[in-house]
């Protein structure tokens, strides 16, 4: 009887046990499931505000698809003299700096990333403080021969030159236009010889985008802007439709395979010192240290002052408060001009 009744018991004790595992078992499933779930619903945030922030255009800062996001960017100097123009490709580029060239006119240099014209030019040659603006980007820039300073630069840096002169079977001639103001190019060309030279690196600069920075009421009224920079050359910015139409010399700015108009969403007008060289006919143009200008979108202006360390630095943009000023997002042009140049905004 004693032995049934330690039987009975021990029959109990292991039931009990086995409840008891069932249930430890079961609370701590039910914890890790609970812990499963709080992640997985955690994932999704996280995950869509990486695809917020991976598919975006560098220099543009507008949504784009990942194959476009991952194209070589590469810069183009280009030439503006009035037997250039109409130009062709730049109002596709993410930004054009337009400052001051030999003989009273403006050239530019282009950053194209985000768009892949057919047609760019035309081409020409390369200035010191092209090259400066390029070293700033850590970009490869495609143009024409160079000036002597300017071919010291490049031959002592070693840097990242898509010179026509060496790379002829990349750019070609267009016989409807006199020679030297008919070279041209195209993204397609210049991103093959980038992928073979390994050209392919990240840009220095950083740009920061924020469209709602441009919905504030205090900042200065800006639907017409007029730069005069000589008495050879002006240009101007009428704003329509959320972008400025640019002219220059009075004439509307074309593209001249399909005359789309040139139409940008940001304007940045950097004062600085440009002083004439001894030789009377090469350009020093101050892109180090500090100064004062404009930046303007959406029918808005703000007064800023820009800033750069040294000449491999990014050129900083900050409000008179010493705030960072954010683009908005789109194409910008880029101003550089002395700071004895007149400039209207109303």
């Amino acid at each position: 009887m004693k032995t049934k009744i330690k039987i009975l018991i021990t029959l109990c004790l292991s039931c009990s046990l086995l409840v008891a595992c069932k249930v430890d078992k079961t609370i701590d499933t039910i914890g890790k499931n609970a812990s499963n779930t709080n992640s997985e619903q955690s994932l999704p945030a996280s995950n869509t505000k990486q695809e917020e922030n991976k598919n975006i255009a560098p220099f543009t800062g507008e949504e784009v698809s990942k194959e476009i996001k991952n194209q070589a960017a590469f810069m183009a100097i280009v030439e503006n003299s009035k037997d250039a123009r109409p130009q062709s490709g730049l109002n596709e580029a993410d930004i054009v700096y337009e400052t001051m060239a030999e003989g009273g006119i403006p050239r530019f240099i282009a950053v194209f990333q985000k768009n892949s014209p057919k047609i760019i030019g035309p081409i020409r040659s390369a200035r010191a403080y092209f090259v400066d603006i390029s070293k700033e980007y850590n970009l490869p820039f495609a143009h024409c021969g160079y000036s002597e300073e300017a071919r010291n630069m490049i031959e002592k840096e070693n840097l990242m030159t898509l010179n026509e002169f060496s790379y002829g079977k990349n750019y070609w001639r267009d016989n409807s236009r006199k020679a030297p103001h008919n070279l041209y190019t195209s993204a397609d060309k210049l991103r093959e010889l980038i992928t073979s030279k390994s050209y392919v690196k990240p840009s220095n600069v950083k740009l920061s985008f924020n469209k709602d920075y441009w919905n504030n009421s205090s900042f200065l009224p800006a639907a017409n802007v007029l730069l005069s920079l000589n008495k050879f050359y002006t240009t101007s910015y009428t704003f329509k439709d959320g972008k400025y139409y640019k002219t220059m010399d009075g004439t509307a700015s074309t593209n001249r395979e399909d005359k789309k108009p040139i139409a940008v969403t940001n304007i940045v007008i950097q004062n600085t010192n440009i002083k004439l060289q001894s030789d009377m006919q090469h350009l020093t143009i101050t892109l180090v240290g500090q100064g004062d200008g404009y930046v303007i979108s959406n029918g808005k202006a703000i007064k800023m002052k820009w800033s750069k360390k040294d000449i491999n630095s990014q050129t900083i943009l900050k409000d008179e408060n010493g705030k960072d000023i954010s683009l908005n997002p789109g194409n910008t042009w880029w101003h550089i001009i002395d700071n004895s140049n007149k400039v209207e905004i109303k």
